[in-house]
C-alpha cells in the first residue's frame, strides 16, 4: 500500500501575511497570475483540503474540474482521508486557512511545505484583521529549495 504524501501549500505576503479574518471579495489580498499558475501546477490531479471558512472564498466548482476538493469539518479525520487515497498516486495538499494550517502543523508530519513568498512589487491590500502563516522552522522544517519567479520566490520546506 502506498500512502499519499501529505503536503501544505500557501502564498504569503510580508511577515507571512496570508489573509484577513473577515475577508472581502474573493478573500485574497493580492493577485498574481504567475503565483496562481504555480499553485495550479502543484495541485492539479491531486487532492486539496480547505477549512470551511476558506472554502467560502475559493472557486471550488472550478477546482473540481481537475482536482478532488475536500472541505474539512470538525468531523473530518485526516487518517480516513489518507486511507481513502491509498494507492491513488495522488498527493494531499492542505490549502488553508489559518486555523487548518496551524492545526496540521501542530498535529501531523507534513512531507513538504510549499511557501510562495510574494515580492515587494506585488500590491497587497491592507488587512483589518490580519492572519499570518506560522513560522514552519519553529516546527522543525528546513528550507530545501528556493526558486525565483517574477512575482514571488517559491520555497519548499521539509523536516
Amino acid at each position: 500500500m502506498s500512502k499519499p504524501k501529505l503536503k501544505m501549500i500557501v502564498c504569503v505576503g510580508e511577515n507571512n501575511l496570508i489573509g484577513d479574518k473577515v475577508p472581502t471579495g474573493n478573500g485574497l489580498l493580492w493577485h498574481s497570475m504567475e503565483e496562481l499558475q504555480y499553485y495550479k501546477s502543484k495541485t492539479i490531479g491531486n487532492v486539496v483540503l480547505f477549512g470551511e471558512n476558506t472554502a467560502k472564498y475559493v472557486p471550488i466548482n472550478l477546482m473540481k474540474k481537475n482536482r478532488e476538493v475536500i472541505v474539512l469539518t470538525l468531523e473530518s479525520r485526516l487518517e480516513d482521508i489518507m486511507k481513502q487515497y491509498e494507492d491513488s498516486g495522488k498527493d494531499i495538499f492542505i490549502c488553508g486557512g489559518y486555523t487548518i494550517y496551524k492545526y496540521y502543523l501542530e498535529n501531523y508530519e507534513i512531507d513538504e511545505i510549499y511557501i510562495s513568498k510574494l515580492k515587494s512589487h506585488v500590491e497587497v491590500a491592507p488587512a483589518s484583521n490580519p492572519l499570518y502563516f506560522p513560522d514552519v522552522e519553529k516546527f522543525g522544517y528546513k528550507l530545501v529549495s528556493s526558486t525565483e519567479y517574477n512575482d514571488f520566490t517559491a520555497t519548499i520546506y521539509k523536516k
